[in-house]
């Protein structure tokens, strides 16, 4: 935990009002079905909304909009107060609009919910009890842009609903150019992967495609293109050789037949020629004292129907998919095919099939351990021999240094995507770069625990839900994750008394 703890996400360089805004918004009605339409006309009536509180601010790559509302009056049946706050450059004619903030009479709710939710999905839209303040907040962030440095928010006004609203008198409420600055720092966390103890056993694997005489098991190393097939297999064995940070432990070769011809003799030939590759291997002394382990599969349909998913040009491909996934027998499927999608069937045999008459095989091998000085060089070289507690171990030497740094874990994330430690850390850098959806997608794949609720609450903000981040940072104070207590305090400062 000695890096990236505490890092410095950006400072806040806006400007915060605060002090109640009465703002005088258009009472208007929103068009309802045909049948739930009041009979008498609505007029336009002015609401006094009272914005308590307002903060405008910009942090890490995001300007925030955070404000305090309040709502007294009661509000007609049929009718809606609908706010847009507006994010606007006077002096450019620049603007972007946030989601619209709708106070819905009782009637109005429930239109909104059935017709209007689809049309306005970011939207905050609230029922007004009578008799009963309404107050909430509203936290928004966008991305940031040049020209926002001198905009300023506004809350503009809309006599309806539709999407060509014709009133937009509005008011000024905020500004980026102001005097008042907050400093809001983001305490994202990782985890230190803890040193494997066991051994790290690596593979080097490879597909090689060998001729056979027609139901013939005999490798014949000069027959057709066996002389470049089989030295693949010697090729991947010298490289893992000649590296002395490893030791090879065994060779692993399995067998496959294409899913043509009868069941039963495709895997007697499958064995026959897997066994008689070992042979040669071993009179070939492909490496002494390596154990080689040889199995022959049979007919190979996992690759065919791999195959069929991933590409779109074989002839009459969904009856071929559907024969593949059924239940019934190889014959069977082999037979339904030939008679069912002959012309498929004839596309397979010859492009297809003799891709999956092949061995594959796996050099497996162990690698030493490696002190940091070590671990510089193999990753420059072969970074798949380090462990992820290694290369986190070298990371932290380039704490200081976060282009670098990213670049290291950017490498071990690729070797261990699924991870949930470097998923988490992928995390952290995402928040840090102002990423919240990259973020969320990296901690979809870290497993529960505090510091994923920590980085989950950062994430929240950062897409504009304070309440959300605050209880989920909460929740990783309460396990005691380190920087939550800080968090916590930086969220107050664009906490809005109440």
């Amino acid at each position: 935990m000695s890096a990236l703890i505490h890092i410095l996400l950006s400072e806040i360089r806006g400007a915060v009002r605060l002090g109640r805004i009465i703002l005088p918004v258009l009472l208007m009605s929103v068009a309802l079905p045909s049948f739930a339409r009041a009979k008498k006309e609505l007029v336009p009536n002015e609401y006094d909304l009272t914005i308590e509180h307002s903060v405008l601010a910009k942090a890490a790559n995001n300007v925030v909009v955070l404000l305090q509302i309040t709502a007294k009056e009661n509000v007609p049946p049929m009718q809606s107060i609908v706010v847009i706050p507006v994010l606007e450059d006077t002096v450019n004619h620049h603007e972007i609009h946030f989601p619209e903030i709708f106070i819905n009479s009782r009637n109005q709710q429930i239109y909104f919910d059935r017709y209007l939710y689809e049309e306005y999905p970011n939207a905050v839209a609230m029922r007004k009890r009578k008799g009963v303040d309404l107050s909430f907040d509203y936290l928004r962030s966008v991305k940031y842009e040049p020209w926002m440095a001198n905009a300023v928010l506004k809350l503009r006004k809309q006599t309806c609903a539709c999407s060509n609203p014709k009133d937009k008198s509005e008011v000024i409420i905020a500004s980026l150019s102001g005097d008042e600055v907050p400093i809001i720092n983001l305490y994202p966390v990782y985890l230190l992967p803890p040193a494997d103890k066991r051994m790290k056993v690596r593979e080097e694997q490879g597909s090689a495609f060998l001729c056979f005489e027609l139901d013939k098991t005999e490798i014949k190393p000069n027959f057709m293109t066996n002389p470049i097939e089989l030295q693949k297999i010697f090729n991947s064995m010298n490289m893992v050789k000649k590296d002395s940070d490893v030791t090879v432990s065994r060779l692993m070769i399995d067998g496959y037949a294409s899913p043509d011809g009868p069941e039963k003799h495709n895997l007697e030939l499958s064995e026959q020629r897997t066994e008689a590759l070992k042979e040669y291997l071993e009179k070939a002394n492909i490496h002494t004292g390596v154990r080689i382990d040889a199995k022959g599969h049979g007919e190979n349909w996992d690759d065919l129907k791999e195959y069929l998913q991933n590409n779109t040009n074989i002839p009459q491909r969904n009856k071929l998919i559907n024969i593949t996934n059924n239940s019934r027998t190889a014959d069977e499927k082999e037979r339904q095919m030939r008679t069912e999608a002959s012309e498929g069937f004839a596309f397979l045999l010859e492009n297809v099939f003799p891709l999956l008459r092949c061995t594959k095989y796996r050099v497996i091998y162990t690698v030493r351990p490696f002190t940091i000085e070590e671990s510089e060089r193999v990753f420059e070289t072969h970074p798949v021999n380090l462990s992820l507690n290694e290369i986190y171990r070298l990371a932290d030497k380039y704490a200081d240094e976060q282009e670098r740094y990213y670049s290291i874990m950017r490498t071990a994330y690729l070797l261990y995507p699924d991870d949930s430690f470097i998923n988490l850390t992928m995390s952290c850098l995402a928040i840090i770069r102002g990423e919240a959806d990259v973020a969320a997608d990296h901690l979809k794949k870290v497993d529960d625990c505090p510091e994923k609720s920590m980085n989950e609450g950062l994430v929240a903000y950062l897409k504009g839900d304070l309440n959300k981040a605050v209880m989920l940072v909460e929740r990783a104070r309460r396990y005691g994750v380190v920087g939550a207590d800080k968090q916590l305090e930086e969220f107050e400062k664009l906490s809005l008394p109440k």
